[in-house]
């Protein structure tokens, strides 16, 4: 397996596992009594893809956009809103990761809460514009939900660095992840 296919399986895995974050997220809000904020897991998907390292921006950008129309498709919003602000926010992410190493459950947990209000209101910003008379009343749910991503932040973050972390070491025992053993230059240089 070459360093292509690792990125194809390593998207493929990321998206199922957004996908069934996605498919408990909507179970959780259609069987709760009350209509309530729930916590945003396909966010959390997206903040991973764009703060790890080990994901080039265009295959973290694919990851965000298909999570994002999966959230559309899912909530009943209007198909490319979350498309659009997940995108822009794992352009957000990267750029956050070359100066803040996100490590610790404090630190995500903030990040996560940061990155909720900023997703929050770039959905109703996008929304108005779509359908100016939605207006901005889904901003009062945002600190709630905001709150209950930053609680689930750490433990899906965590959860998908262990699994890059499986597909690093299926690499590593296939004899991908190392160089030459002897150090010495391939015989076309």
């Amino acid at each position: 397996m070459g360093r292509e296919a690792v990125a194809i399986v390593r998207s493929l895995v990321t998206l199922v596992v957004a996908y069934l974050l996605l498919i408990l997220q909507s179970t959780v809000q259609e069987l709760a009594p009350v209509r309530m904020p729930a916590p945003s897991l396909g966010l959390l998907v997206v903040l991973y893809v764009g703060l790890s390292p080990k994901w080039a921006i265009s295959s973290a950008s694919v990851v965000a956009l298909c999570t994002g129309y999966l959230l559309d498709l899912v909530s009943g919003a209007p198909q490319g809103v979350h498309a659009l602000v997940f995108v822009l926010m794992v352009v957000m992410a990267r750029g956050l990761s070359t100066r803040v190493a996100v490590q610790g459950i404090l630190l995500s947990a903030a990040t996560a809460f940061v990155a909720s209000l900023v997703a929050a209101f770039l959905v109703v910003l996008v929304r108005a514009q779509v359908s100016p008379e939605g207006g901005y009343g889904g901003l009062r749910q945002a600190p709630v939900e905001a709150l209950l991503t930053g609680v689930c932040g750490p433990v899906v973050l965590g959860l998908l660095r262990r699994i890059d972390g499986k597909l690093e070491d299926t690499r590593a025992r296939v004899g991908l992840a190392r160089g030459s053993r002897t150090g010495a230059l391939p015989p076309w240089k």
